[in-house]
């Protein structure tokens, strides 16, 4: 992808001619994709998955179709959020980081912001940084990403190591795992497309070595306790992680 800084652009623009509604922005962005003879963010938006990704990449993994997806709906919060408000588009200006009625879903997470950045900001901004993990901090649903971009302000590259995004929520630091040399990159491509997700969610099992427990699912509850504690750490019975893949693998091996 080629890297443009759009910001300048957008700047200019409205020094000339003021203040630009979302639709004009949507239309300037499509503009800029077309001259560069790119697809991006601000342009594309693939939401969805169809029976063919999934077969896709169970061939990939040499799994079965109900493997994947049974994996897929229990550990997907679902992908996006498709009406963003406008003062969260516009919280970071026209051509910013955050661009486009359609968002994937993010969750911003203050502890880990925290270890990223040794905790030099958890003084000043402890709604942003804290020692420890503290559910009251959420601010939840699109709101999320106005979390992301105050902390992009203090640790652009910490930020985004630090909070999760996508359908299988995917933490920033883990990148490398989801197959993406940079978190840059990551962030890049889950603001594209559902299918994006999934082929992240993918190269994170493969590269985290759970491939063979992935494998190893079936109908039985017993037989999903691998891949659920591996996936999910040591409280996944207490959710019953192995519980539901099981129930979900049935639905699906039977369809």
């Amino acid at each position: 992808m080629i890297a443009f800084d759009r910001k300048p652009v957008f700047g200019a623009i409205i020094d000339m001619f003021g203040k630009l509604q979302q639709p004009q922005v949507d239309r300037l962005d499509a503009a800029i994709d077309a001259g560069l003879g790119i697809l991006t963010p601000a342009s594309v938006r693939q939401i969805g998955l169809t029976s063919a990704d999934f077969s896709d990449v169970a061939r990939a993994l040499g799994c079965t179709v109900a493997q994947i997806r049974a994996v897929w709906e229990v550990e997907s919060g679902g992908g996006w959020f498709t009406d963003v408000r406008t003062e969260i588009l516009a919280s970071d200006g026209p051509g910013g980081f955050i661009d486009g009625p359609h968002l994937p879903k993010i969750l911003f997470e203050a502890h880990i912001f925290d270890r990223e950045t040794g905790g030099r900001f958890r003084a000043s901004h402890p709604n942003l940084s804290s020692s420890r993990w503290n559910r009251k901090l959420y601010v939840g649903g699109p709101a999320e990403w106005l979390r992301l971009n105050k902390a992009m302000q203090l640790d652009r590259r910490a930020a985004l190591r630090s909070a999760s995004v996508g359908g299988p929520q995917i933490m920033g630091f883990n990148h490398k795992l989801a197959g993406f040399d940079t978190v840059e990159a990551f962030w890049d491509a889950m603001k594209v497309s559902e299918r994006a997700h999934l082929d992240a969610f993918a190269a994170f099992i493969r590269n985290s070595n759970l491939l063979a427990a992935l494998r190893q699912i079936s109908n039985y509850h017993a037989a999903c306790v691998p891949f659920a504690s591996g996936y999910n750490g040591t409280g996944f019975a207490a959710n019953e992680y192995h519980i539901k893949i099981a129930r979900a693998h049935a639905k699906f091996s039977a369809a």
